[in-house]
């Protein structure tokens, strides 16, 4: 008899605990705590009967409990997912609370997510549905993701986060057979990064020496290997023997040198959409969306949302609604949006808007920047992210004019007099370097450079269009990178650590 009473103890304390991390309807802990009673009491059914209706009793009390207001089912499925999406991986979904319908890649055939706790590779789903809050069935979809977007390998630990809750449709666009090989590479000496494979190629940028990095391509020969650029969306090229190489260089895709662009990792491309707002009678509900993180220390992440080019170094929060708009939020840090040859910077506390057609693709270019309504935004489920931050206020009319056009009409915008004529016969080789240079020293890129310019073209003269345009032209004639070497190495063909460069190359 003590063996049994200490073992009904044990299932209670288990039951206990178990219900912190069961949402509102879900009895599957109920199984597991019976069969420990099961076991425990075996030979004393007349008591195993007598806790296991206890347990279901109160199992089916407290679920009755939790839906007599919505403010308890959200509190409820949110603890939920933070408890069994914990141990979420890079590039792993996770079923956060129910209902979630899940749509795996074709040929995908190990794929179960069913209910909570269940992990998937994020490469092998096609779509996730999550059903909108519905207070009288006990449904609220909520899945969790973890991105490795464009962050390296060398990180990972480190990792996007992808939250969504409600009604909400998200579907993978990237290509599940676009693998992008990696391998760490480490600096022996000083080293150059070039525009291009060979000594002839701009100088992008430097690599200390015994820095570590990740190269992501190579040139035929394999006596060149591709890398980001330290501080940089951009990608540059080192000469092989100056690296010391970890991994297999002939794994690495052969890349064209003026390809800078590298292939999405998987759901780093995505099309989704998210249901109009219904009034659910739940003000503690938040709306239809989608939470994105970035990791803390990494720099910007860049991602593609229906064809709509977003780059964070954030939190934002995002919409969409076929036939209306994309809506990009950011909530703390800045962002990047970029649509139809058209860039805008989002400082938090601003909203964007981007207009959709009905097949969930970008139509036209960013909007003006807009406050988002801090009512609608006091319910955001932050506290499941990885970072704890607070939501910016929203900003007022005049701090969004002054991120709309930096410098104002009478600073910047409004003195726009360009001299094409004093460029006229420029030394490209000296003007890109300068102008890349100039760019990393404010720690702007070109198209947010180019992006400012054709703002202020707003509040500037007619008479000035046609200089300014000339100048974007001659600015984006100008080969990615080109950034003035370190002091000392500018037109002496390379640094102590370059020397190898050049004699590999055989001159």
């Amino acid at each position: 008899m003590r063996i049994a009473k200490t073992s009904v103890t044990l299932a209670v304390m288990t039951w206990a605990q178990t219900r912190a991390v069961i949402s509102v309807g879900t009895l599957v802990a109920i199984p597991a705590v019976i069969s420990v009673v099961m076991v425990e009491v075996k030979g004393n059914m007349r008591l195993f009967r007598k806790v296991g209706l206890m347990l279901v009793v109160l199992c089916f009390a407290t679920v009755a409990a939790q839906g007599d207001t919505c403010s308890d089912l959200v509190t409820q499925a949110l603890t939920a997912v933070q408890a069994v999406c914990a141990e979420t991986g890079r590039n792993q979904a996770c079923y956060g609370n129910i209902s979630i319908d899940a749509t795996p890649r074709e040929a995908v055939t190990d794929f179960t997510f069913e209910q909570q706790g269940d992990l998937v590779n994020v490469a092998a789903v096609q779509s996730l549905r999550l059903r909108a809050l519905d207070v009288a069935e006990n449904e609220w979809g909520i899945a969790l993701m973890k991105l490795q977007a464009d962050l390296p390998d060398t990180l990972p630990g480190q990792n996007v986060t992808f939250l969504m809750f409600g009604d909400v449709e998200i579907e993978n666009a990237v290509d599940p057979s676009a693998t992008v090989p990696t391998v760490d590479v480490t600096t022996a000496s000083n080293v150059n990064i070039r525009t291009l494979p060979s000594t002839n190629g701009g100088i992008a940028g430097s690599l200390a020496s015994g820095e570590v990095t990740t190269a992501n391509g190579r040139n035929e020969a394999s006596d060149w290997l591709r890398i980001r650029i330290p501080e940089s969306d951009s990608f540059g090229w080192v000469y092989a023997p100056l690296l010391t190489v970890t991994g297999d260089v002939a794994a690495l895709n052969v890349v064209d040198s003026l390809d800078a662009e590298i292939p999405f990792t998987p759901m780093q491309a995505f099309y989704f959409r998210t249901g109009v707002a219904a009034d659910v009678g739940c003000t503690e509900a938040p709306p239809n969306g989608l939470l994105i993180q970035t990791p803390e220390g990494v720099g910007e992440i860049n991602l593609r949302a229906n064809d709509v080019d977003i780059t964070l170094g954030s939190t934002a929060y995002l919409e969409a609604i076929p036939g209306d708009e994309l809506s990009i939020s950011v909530i703390e840090g800045q962002g990047e949006i970029t649509a139809q040859g058209e860039t805008v910077i989002v400082p938090a506390g601003a909203s964007v808007g981007v207009p959709l057609d009905e097949d969930m693709r970008a139509a036209g270019a960013p909007e003006d920047l807009r406050p988002y309504d801090p009512a609608a935004f006091s319910n955001l489920p932050i506290q499941v992210l990885p970072r704890t931050i607070e939501v910016a206020p929203p900003l007022d009319e005049d701090a969004l004019l002054d991120a709309q056009n930096p410098g104002g009409a009478g600073g910047f915008a409004g003195d726009m007099e360009i001299d094409l004529d004093a460029l006229a016969g420029l030394d490209m080789a000296m003007f890109c370097p300068i102008m890349n240079q100039m760019l990393a020293d404010i720690g702007m890129s070109r198209d947010e450079y180019v992006g400012l310019l054709r703002q202020a073209l707003v509040f500037s003269g007619g008479e000035d269009q046609a200089d300014v345009e000339g100048f974007i032209a001659l600015l984006q004639s100008c080969p990615v990178g080109g950034e003035l070497p370190a002091p000392g190495d500018f037109g002496a063909g390379g640094d102590s650590g370059d020397g190898g460069d050049s004699g590999g190359e055989g001159g």
